[in-house]
C-alpha cells in the first residue's frame, strides 16, 4: 500500500496509478531541471541519521552562536558611542540617543550583511561544486555551518536592540525569531540542508547592504533633500540586487532545496523508513 499523503503537499502530485509511489509522481509532475530523481534506498538510508548532530558539535556551535552575538552587540556599542559624541553638537540628549541607536543599528546591519553576503558569493562561486549528490545536501556540508551559526547570533543580537531601542515593526521581530529557528535546523540537526546555506544564509545578505543604506536616508530625510540622486541611485541598486538575489538566482536553488526537503517529509511516512 501507498502511504497516505499530507494534504499540505497534495497539489505537488498528480498521482495516476496506485502502484506509483507518490514520489516519483512529485518528480514528473514538477518538470524543473533541477529537481532531483526520487530513490527510496537513498532516502531510507538518510532516514537512519541521527536527529541530531554529536552532541560535542552542538556545544561547540552554542559557544560560536554566542561569540557571533556578543562580537556584533560590542560593535554596535561602540558604533554607538562614535554616533552619539556626533549627534551630540547638534541636537538635545533624548534625540541624539534615539538617532544614535538607530544609526548604529544601521550600520551594523550593513557590515553584517556586508560580511555575509561577500563570503556567501565566495563559497557559491567557489567553493561549492554543482551536481553534488543528494545525500550530501541533505547531511553534509557541516563545514559551512558557519552560516548558520552566524545568521543565529545576528538575529539574536538584532532581536532585542530591534524590540527595545529601535522600535522595529512586528514583522521584523517576527523574521529575526523565524531565522534563529530556521537556522537552528541548519546548526544542530543532522538534515540540515547545509549545503544551501552558503545561499540563503550568505549570498542572499549582499542584498540588505543598499537596503541599509536605504533605510539610513529614510531615518534621515535632510540626507534626501541634500542628496536625492544618490537616494535614487541606492534605491535603484537595491531593487536591482533584490530581483536578482531573490529572484532570478533564487528561484533554481529554492526549488531543489524544496524538492528535497518535500521527498524527506513524505518518504518519513514510509513504514520502511521508521
Amino acid at each position: 500500500d501507498i502511504p497516505s499523503i499530507p494534504r499540505t503537499f497534495s497539489f505537488l502530485l498528480k498521482i495516476e496509478e496506485r502502484s506509483q509511489h507518490p514520489l516519483d509522481c512529485l518528480h514528473k509532475t514538477m518538470a524543473f531541471s533541477v529537481l532531483p530523481q526520487y530513490d527510496s534506498a537513498l532516502f531510507e538510508t538518510i532516514h537512519q541519521a541521527p536527529t541530531f548532530l554529536p552532541f560535542h558539535e552542538n556545544d561547540e556551535s552554542v559557544r560560536i552562536i554566542v561569540f557571533v552575538a556578543a562580537s556584533i552587540t560590542l560593535f554596535q556599542l561602540i558604533m554607538l558611542q562614535i554616533v552619539k559624541a556626533q549627534l551630540s553638537k547638534k541636537n538635545d540628549e533624548k534625540s541624539t540617543s534615539t538617532a544614535a541607536w538607530k544609526a548604529s543599528y544601521q550600520i551594523t546591519n550593513l557590515v553584517v550583511n556586508l560580511t555575509l553576503g561577500c563570503l556567501g558569493i565566495y563559497y557559491n562561486l567557489v567553493l561549492i561544486p554543482r551536481g553534488e549528490e543528494i545525500r550530501s545536501k541533505i547531511l553534509g556540508y557541516e563545514h559551512v555551518k558557519l552560516f548558520a551559526l552566524g545568521q543565529i547570533g545576528y538575529q539574536i543580537w538584532a532581536l532585542p536592540v530591534g524590540f527595545f531601542f529601535v522600535g522595529e515593526t512586528t514583522s521584523m521581530l517576527i523574521h529575526h525569531v523565524a531565522v534563529i529557528c530556521v537556522g537552528s535546523v541548519s546548526a544542530f540537526l543532522s538534515c540540515g540542508f547545509r549545503y544551501f546555506t552558503p545561499y540563503f544564509y550568505g549570498f542572499i545578505e549582499i542584498s540588505s547592504v543598499p537596503l541599509s543604506v536605504m533605510n539610513s536616508f529614510k531615518n534621515n530625510p535632510g540626507w534626501i533633500k541634500s542628496y536625492p540622486e544618490i537616494y535614487s541611485s541606492v534605491r535603484l541598486i537595491f531593487g536591482i540586487s533584490f530581483l536578482l538575489v531573490r529572484v532570478v538566482f533564487w528561484t533554481p536553488i529554492f526549488w531543489d532545496f524544496f524538492s528535497l526537503a518535500s521527498m524527506l517529509l513524505l518518504s518519513s511516512e514510509n513504514p520502511v523508513t521508521k
